[in-house]
Protein backbone atom coordinates (compact mmCIF):
# COMPACT_ATOMS: atom_id res chain seq x y z
CA UNK A 1 0.00 0.00 0.00
CA UNK A 2 1.49 3.33 -1.12
CA UNK A 3 0.78 6.38 1.02
CA UNK A 4 1.35 9.72 -0.72
CA UNK A 5 1.99 13.19 0.58
CA UNK A 6 -0.69 15.66 -0.48
CA UNK A 7 1.55 18.43 -1.83
CA UNK A 8 4.71 16.65 -3.06
CA UNK A 9 5.70 13.33 -4.64
CA UNK A 10 6.93 12.02 -1.27
CA UNK A 11 5.49 8.60 -0.51
CA UNK A 12 5.85 5.53 1.68
CA UNK A 13 5.58 1.93 0.57
CA UNK A 14 6.94 -1.59 0.86
CA UNK A 15 9.38 -3.36 -1.45
CA UNK A 16 9.17 -7.11 -0.91
CA UNK A 17 12.35 -9.05 -1.70
CA UNK A 18 13.43 -12.68 -1.14
CA UNK A 19 15.44 -11.50 1.87
CA UNK A 20 12.93 -9.24 3.53
CA UNK A 21 10.72 -6.20 3.05
CA UNK A 22 12.17 -2.71 2.63
CA UNK A 23 10.11 0.08 4.16
CA UNK A 24 10.42 3.15 1.97
CA UNK A 25 11.74 5.77 1.72
CA UNK A 26 14.94 3.96 2.69
CA UNK A 27 18.68 4.56 2.82
CA UNK A 28 21.15 1.94 1.62
CA UNK A 29 24.71 2.16 3.00
CA UNK A 30 27.30 1.28 0.39
CA UNK A 31 29.13 -2.02 0.93
CA UNK A 32 31.44 -1.46 -2.03
CA UNK A 33 33.60 -4.52 -1.45
CA UNK A 34 31.14 -6.55 0.66
CA UNK A 35 31.86 -4.27 3.59
CA UNK A 36 30.37 -1.04 4.92
CA UNK A 37 33.68 0.44 5.97
CA UNK A 38 34.41 0.07 9.73
CA UNK A 39 31.03 -1.61 10.47
CA UNK A 40 30.20 -5.26 11.09
CA UNK A 41 26.84 -6.95 10.65
CA UNK A 42 25.78 -6.31 14.25
CA UNK A 43 26.55 -2.61 13.78
CA UNK A 44 24.38 -2.52 10.67
CA UNK A 45 21.51 -4.21 12.47
CA UNK A 46 21.70 -1.92 15.49
CA UNK A 47 21.73 1.18 13.27
CA UNK A 48 18.43 -0.05 11.75
CA UNK A 49 19.91 -0.64 8.30
CA UNK A 50 17.42 -2.32 5.97
CA UNK A 51 19.41 -2.86 2.79
CA UNK A 52 23.03 -2.65 1.55
CA UNK A 53 24.49 -2.01 -1.90
CA UNK A 54 27.48 -3.89 -3.31
CA UNK A 55 29.65 -2.85 -6.24
CA UNK A 56 29.77 -5.23 -9.21
CA UNK A 57 33.02 -3.83 -10.63
CA UNK A 58 35.02 -4.19 -7.42
CA UNK A 59 33.58 -7.55 -6.36
CA UNK A 60 34.13 -8.98 -9.83
CA UNK A 61 37.83 -8.08 -9.61
CA UNK A 62 38.22 -9.25 -6.01
CA UNK A 63 37.47 -11.67 -4.47
CA UNK A 64 36.17 -12.75 -7.89
CA UNK A 65 33.16 -14.66 -9.14
CA UNK A 66 34.43 -18.13 -8.27
CA UNK A 67 34.72 -17.23 -4.59
CA UNK A 68 31.37 -15.46 -4.51
CA UNK A 69 29.70 -18.37 -6.32
CA UNK A 70 31.01 -20.68 -3.61
CA UNK A 71 29.28 -18.47 -1.04
CA UNK A 72 26.06 -18.09 -3.10
CA UNK A 73 26.43 -14.32 -3.31
CA UNK A 74 28.14 -11.34 -1.76
CA UNK A 75 25.69 -10.98 1.14
CA UNK A 76 26.35 -14.54 2.31
CA UNK A 77 30.05 -13.75 1.97
CA UNK A 78 29.68 -10.79 4.36
CA UNK A 79 27.06 -12.60 6.52
CA UNK A 80 24.33 -10.05 5.79
CA UNK A 81 20.88 -11.69 5.76
CA UNK A 82 18.78 -8.71 4.69
CA UNK A 83 17.87 -7.23 1.27
CA UNK A 84 20.64 -6.11 -1.07
CA UNK A 85 21.29 -4.15 -4.25
CA UNK A 86 24.12 -4.22 -6.78
CA UNK A 87 25.06 -1.75 -9.47
CA UNK A 88 26.08 -2.87 -12.94
CA UNK A 89 29.73 -1.79 -12.93
CA UNK A 90 29.17 0.59 -15.82
CA UNK A 91 29.57 3.74 -13.75
CA UNK A 92 32.97 2.71 -12.39
CA UNK A 93 34.38 1.92 -15.83
CA UNK A 94 32.87 5.11 -17.27
CA UNK A 95 34.56 7.03 -14.48
CA UNK A 96 37.90 5.55 -15.53
CA UNK A 97 37.12 6.46 -19.13
CA UNK A 98 36.16 10.05 -18.35
CA UNK A 99 38.85 10.80 -15.77
CA UNK A 100 41.58 8.38 -16.92
CA UNK A 101 42.00 7.43 -13.27
CA UNK A 102 44.98 5.15 -12.57
CA UNK A 103 46.01 5.83 -16.18
CA UNK A 104 44.29 2.63 -17.25
CA UNK A 105 43.39 2.08 -20.89
CA UNK A 106 39.62 2.08 -21.31
CA UNK A 107 37.73 1.83 -24.58
CA UNK A 108 34.00 1.73 -25.14
CA UNK A 109 32.33 0.18 -28.16
CA UNK A 110 28.80 -0.98 -28.88
CA UNK A 111 29.87 -4.42 -27.67
CA UNK A 112 30.78 -3.16 -24.21
CA UNK A 113 33.49 -1.55 -22.09
CA UNK A 114 37.07 -2.74 -22.25
CA UNK A 115 39.17 -1.84 -19.21
CA UNK A 116 42.24 -2.82 -17.25
CA UNK A 117 41.98 -3.85 -13.62
CA UNK A 118 43.22 -1.23 -11.17
CA UNK A 119 44.52 -4.18 -9.09
CA UNK A 120 46.80 -6.02 -11.52
CA UNK A 121 46.37 -4.39 -14.94
CA UNK A 122 44.66 -7.39 -16.55
CA UNK A 123 42.29 -6.60 -19.42
CA UNK A 124 38.56 -7.23 -19.09
CA UNK A 125 35.33 -6.74 -21.02
CA UNK A 126 32.15 -5.60 -19.33
CA UNK A 127 29.01 -5.93 -21.46
CA UNK A 128 25.27 -6.08 -20.70
CA UNK A 129 25.33 -9.86 -20.72
CA UNK A 130 28.47 -10.10 -18.59
CA UNK A 131 27.09 -7.54 -16.15
CA UNK A 132 23.94 -9.62 -15.68
CA UNK A 133 26.06 -12.76 -15.14
CA UNK A 134 28.14 -10.93 -12.52
CA UNK A 135 25.08 -9.61 -10.71
CA UNK A 136 23.43 -13.02 -10.88
CA UNK A 137 26.50 -14.42 -9.09
CA UNK A 138 26.45 -11.56 -6.57
CA UNK A 139 22.84 -12.64 -5.89
CA UNK A 140 21.43 -9.23 -4.92
CA UNK A 141 17.66 -8.79 -4.66
CA UNK A 142 17.75 -5.66 -6.82
CA UNK A 143 20.16 -5.35 -9.75
CA UNK A 144 20.87 -2.51 -12.15
CA UNK A 145 20.80 -2.33 -15.91
CA UNK A 146 24.11 -1.84 -17.75
CA UNK A 147 24.45 1.67 -19.16
CA UNK A 148 26.95 4.32 -20.20
CA UNK A 149 26.38 7.21 -17.77
CA UNK A 150 26.19 10.68 -19.28
CA UNK A 151 28.10 12.44 -16.53
CA UNK A 152 28.92 16.15 -16.40
CA UNK A 153 32.49 15.46 -17.51
CA UNK A 154 31.62 12.90 -20.18
CA UNK A 155 33.46 12.77 -23.44
CA UNK A 156 32.00 11.69 -26.74
CA UNK A 157 28.85 12.24 -28.76
CA UNK A 158 25.86 12.51 -26.43
CA UNK A 159 23.33 11.10 -28.89
CA UNK A 160 25.62 8.19 -29.69
CA UNK A 161 26.19 7.44 -25.99
CA UNK A 162 22.48 7.75 -25.23
CA UNK A 163 21.49 5.39 -28.07
CA UNK A 164 24.15 2.93 -26.92
CA UNK A 165 22.67 3.01 -23.41
CA UNK A 166 19.19 2.18 -24.70
CA UNK A 167 20.66 -0.70 -26.67
CA UNK A 168 22.61 -1.93 -23.66
CA UNK A 169 19.59 -1.70 -21.37
CA UNK A 170 17.53 -3.73 -23.83
CA UNK A 171 20.28 -6.36 -23.99
CA UNK A 172 20.45 -6.34 -20.18
CA UNK A 173 16.70 -6.94 -19.99
CA UNK A 174 16.88 -9.84 -22.46
CA UNK A 175 19.82 -11.44 -20.64
CA UNK A 176 17.94 -11.10 -17.34
CA UNK A 177 14.85 -12.76 -18.86
CA UNK A 178 16.93 -15.51 -20.48
CA UNK A 179 18.43 -16.33 -17.09
CA UNK A 180 15.01 -16.79 -15.57
CA UNK A 181 15.23 -13.48 -13.67
CA UNK A 182 16.99 -15.41 -10.90
CA UNK A 183 20.30 -15.37 -9.07
CA UNK A 184 22.65 -18.29 -8.34
CA UNK A 185 20.52 -18.78 -5.21
CA UNK A 186 17.60 -19.51 -7.57
CA UNK A 187 15.79 -16.49 -6.14
CA UNK A 188 14.08 -13.68 -8.02
CA UNK A 189 16.09 -10.57 -8.84
CA UNK A 190 14.34 -7.29 -9.74
CA UNK A 191 16.06 -5.47 -12.60
CA UNK A 192 15.92 -1.66 -12.53
CA UNK A 193 16.24 0.38 -15.71
CA UNK A 194 18.40 3.51 -15.39
CA UNK A 195 17.17 6.91 -16.55
CA UNK A 196 19.77 8.77 -18.60
CA UNK A 197 19.60 12.27 -20.04
CA UNK A 198 19.99 14.43 -16.96
CA UNK A 199 18.52 17.90 -17.42
CA UNK A 200 17.94 17.28 -21.12
CA UNK A 201 14.15 16.99 -21.08
CA UNK A 202 13.91 15.25 -24.44
CA UNK A 203 16.47 12.55 -23.59
CA UNK A 204 15.26 11.97 -20.03
CA UNK A 205 11.66 11.55 -21.07
CA UNK A 206 12.67 9.27 -23.94
CA UNK A 207 14.77 7.21 -21.52
CA UNK A 208 11.94 6.79 -19.01
CA UNK A 209 9.40 5.92 -21.73
CA UNK A 210 11.78 3.21 -22.96
CA UNK A 211 12.12 1.77 -19.42
CA UNK A 212 8.35 1.74 -18.97
CA UNK A 213 7.74 0.15 -22.37
CA UNK A 214 10.25 -2.62 -21.57
CA UNK A 215 8.46 -3.06 -18.23
CA UNK A 216 11.49 -3.07 -15.94
CA UNK A 217 10.37 -3.90 -12.37
CA UNK A 218 11.95 -0.70 -11.05
CA UNK A 219 13.54 2.60 -12.07
CA UNK A 220 16.85 4.21 -11.11
CA UNK A 221 18.02 7.78 -11.60
CA UNK A 222 21.60 7.84 -12.88
CA UNK A 223 23.84 9.82 -15.19
CA UNK A 224 25.05 13.23 -14.12
CA UNK A 225 23.04 13.05 -10.89
CA UNK A 226 25.31 10.35 -9.40
CA UNK A 227 27.33 11.64 -6.48
CA UNK A 228 26.48 15.24 -7.28
CA UNK A 229 24.23 17.89 -5.79
CA UNK A 230 21.01 16.10 -4.72
CA UNK A 231 19.04 19.10 -5.90
CA UNK A 232 20.20 18.15 -9.40
CA UNK A 233 18.63 14.73 -8.88
CA UNK A 234 15.37 16.40 -7.82
CA UNK A 235 15.49 18.76 -10.80
CA UNK A 236 16.07 15.84 -13.17
CA UNK A 237 13.11 13.95 -11.71
CA UNK A 238 10.91 17.04 -11.97
CA UNK A 239 11.41 16.95 -15.75
CA UNK A 240 9.80 13.51 -15.93
CA UNK A 241 7.50 13.75 -12.90
CA UNK A 242 4.28 13.36 -14.87
CA UNK A 243 5.58 10.12 -16.44
CA UNK A 244 6.75 8.44 -13.23
CA UNK A 245 4.41 5.54 -12.36
CA UNK A 246 3.01 4.89 -8.90
CA UNK A 247 3.61 1.14 -8.99
CA UNK A 248 7.38 1.01 -9.59
CA UNK A 249 10.04 1.83 -6.98
CA UNK A 250 12.46 4.65 -7.76
CA UNK A 251 16.11 4.42 -6.69
CA UNK A 252 18.52 7.37 -6.69
CA UNK A 253 22.00 6.05 -7.47
CA UNK A 254 24.80 7.68 -5.48
CA UNK A 255 22.65 10.45 -4.04
CA UNK A 256 24.88 13.22 -2.72
CA UNK A 257 24.44 15.37 0.36
CA UNK A 258 23.08 14.90 3.87
CA UNK A 259 19.64 15.63 5.37
CA UNK A 260 19.01 18.61 3.10
CA UNK A 261 19.54 16.50 0.00
CA UNK A 262 17.48 13.64 1.37
CA UNK A 263 14.46 15.92 1.78
CA UNK A 264 14.85 17.13 -1.81
CA UNK A 265 15.05 13.57 -3.15
CA UNK A 266 12.12 12.24 -1.12
CA UNK A 267 9.98 15.20 -2.17
CA UNK A 268 10.78 14.30 -5.77
CA UNK A 269 9.50 10.75 -5.29
CA UNK A 270 12.67 8.78 -4.49
CA UNK A 271 11.94 5.53 -2.63
CA UNK A 272 15.47 4.21 -2.07
CA UNK A 273 18.90 5.80 -2.35
CA UNK A 274 22.49 4.82 -1.74
CA UNK A 275 25.04 7.32 -0.50
CA UNK A 276 28.72 6.63 0.20
CA UNK A 277 29.43 10.13 1.54
CA UNK A 278 27.45 9.51 4.75
CA UNK A 279 30.02 6.95 5.91
CA UNK A 280 32.97 8.62 4.18
CA UNK A 281 32.54 11.96 5.95
CA UNK A 282 32.12 10.11 9.26
CA UNK A 283 35.62 8.73 8.83
CA UNK A 284 36.92 12.30 8.48
CA UNK A 285 35.17 13.44 11.67
CA UNK A 286 32.08 15.12 10.22
CA UNK A 287 29.10 14.01 12.30
CA UNK A 288 25.42 14.76 11.83
CA UNK A 289 23.30 16.53 14.44
CA UNK A 290 19.55 17.07 14.79
CA UNK A 291 17.67 20.39 14.75
CA UNK A 292 16.96 19.81 18.46
CA UNK A 293 20.71 19.83 19.14
CA UNK A 294 20.70 23.54 18.54
CA UNK A 295 20.22 24.05 14.85
CA UNK A 296 22.73 24.15 12.05
CA UNK A 297 26.28 24.13 13.37
CA UNK A 298 29.51 24.55 11.41
CA UNK A 299 28.20 23.27 8.06
CA UNK A 300 24.44 22.82 8.13
CA UNK A 301 23.66 19.60 10.07
CA UNK A 302 27.29 18.63 10.66
CA UNK A 303 29.91 19.23 13.31
CA UNK A 304 33.63 18.66 12.78
CA UNK A 305 34.53 16.66 15.87
CA UNK A 306 38.25 17.22 15.22
CA UNK A 307 37.95 20.91 16.11
CA UNK A 308 39.62 21.89 19.39
CA UNK A 309 36.33 23.30 20.69
CA UNK A 310 35.31 19.72 21.51
CA UNK A 311 38.45 18.85 23.50
CA UNK A 312 36.66 19.20 26.88
CA UNK A 313 33.07 18.67 25.71
CA UNK A 314 31.37 16.07 27.92
CA UNK A 315 28.14 16.03 25.89
CA UNK A 316 27.35 13.23 23.41
CA UNK A 317 27.53 14.02 19.71
CA UNK A 318 23.73 14.47 19.83
CA UNK A 319 21.56 14.77 22.93
CA UNK A 320 18.57 13.26 21.09
CA UNK A 321 20.34 10.38 19.31
CA UNK A 322 19.96 6.86 20.71
CA UNK A 323 22.84 5.26 18.80
CA UNK A 324 25.57 3.24 20.54
CA UNK A 325 28.05 6.09 20.16
CA UNK A 326 25.83 8.79 21.64
CA UNK A 327 24.63 6.65 24.56
CA UNK A 328 28.16 5.69 25.62
CA UNK A 329 30.73 8.30 24.62
CA UNK A 330 31.39 12.05 24.81
CA UNK A 331 32.32 14.50 22.11
CA UNK A 332 35.66 14.90 23.90
CA UNK A 333 36.39 11.18 23.55
CA UNK A 334 35.41 11.16 19.86
CA UNK A 335 37.61 14.24 19.34
CA UNK A 336 40.54 12.47 21.00
CA UNK A 337 40.10 9.31 18.91
CA UNK A 338 39.85 11.16 15.62
CA UNK A 339 42.74 13.54 16.29
CA UNK A 340 44.99 10.69 17.40
CA UNK A 341 43.78 8.53 14.49
CA UNK A 342 42.66 5.67 16.68
CA UNK A 343 40.78 3.02 14.68
CA UNK A 344 37.83 3.14 17.09
CA UNK A 345 37.13 6.74 16.08
CA UNK A 346 35.93 6.11 12.49
CA UNK A 347 33.83 3.14 13.67
CA UNK A 348 32.01 5.12 16.36
CA UNK A 349 31.55 8.05 13.98
CA UNK A 350 30.17 5.80 11.24
CA UNK A 351 27.78 4.08 13.65
CA UNK A 352 26.38 7.50 14.55
CA UNK A 353 26.00 8.78 10.98
CA UNK A 354 24.32 5.61 9.67
CA UNK A 355 21.97 5.44 12.67
CA UNK A 356 21.18 9.12 12.23
CA UNK A 357 20.18 8.77 8.56
CA UNK A 358 18.12 5.64 9.23
CA UNK A 359 16.42 7.47 12.09
CA UNK A 360 15.65 10.36 9.75
CA UNK A 361 14.16 7.93 7.22
CA UNK A 362 11.91 6.44 9.91
CA UNK A 363 10.78 9.96 10.86
CA UNK A 364 10.03 10.73 7.22
CA UNK A 365 8.00 7.55 6.85
CA UNK A 366 6.01 8.39 9.99
CA UNK A 367 5.40 11.95 8.83
CA UNK A 368 4.17 10.89 5.39
CA UNK A 369 1.92 8.21 6.87
CA UNK A 370 0.48 10.79 9.27
CA UNK A 371 0.02 13.40 6.51
CA UNK A 372 2.58 15.70 8.14
CA UNK A 373 5.47 15.73 5.68
CA UNK A 374 5.38 19.52 5.51
CA UNK A 375 5.61 19.64 9.28
CA UNK A 376 8.81 17.62 9.49
CA UNK A 377 10.25 19.53 6.54
CA UNK A 378 9.64 22.81 8.36
CA UNK A 379 11.18 21.42 11.54
CA UNK A 380 14.38 20.47 9.75
CA UNK A 381 14.80 23.05 7.01
CA UNK A 382 13.14 26.28 8.17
Amino acid sequence: MVKKDRSTRARTGLIKTPHGTIKTPAFSPVATQASVKTLDIEDLSKTKTQVVLGNAYHLYLHPGLEVLKDFNGFTNFMSWSGPSITDSGGYQVSFLWNRNKHKLAVSITDKGMYFRSHIDGTKHLLSPEISVDIQRTLAADIIMSFDQPLGINHKGNVEEMFSRTLNWEERTFKAWEAGGKKSVQNEYQALFGIIQGGLNKKLSRRSLKFILEMDFPGIAAGGETIGKDPYLTAETLEIIANLLPDDKPLHALGLGGGPEGIFAAVEAGVDIFDNSSITRIARTGLLFIYPRDGGKVDNKFRIDIKKSTYLHDKKPVSKVCSCYTCTNFSRAYLHHLMVRRELLGPRLATIHNVHYINDLMQSLRNAINNSDFQGIRNEWLS
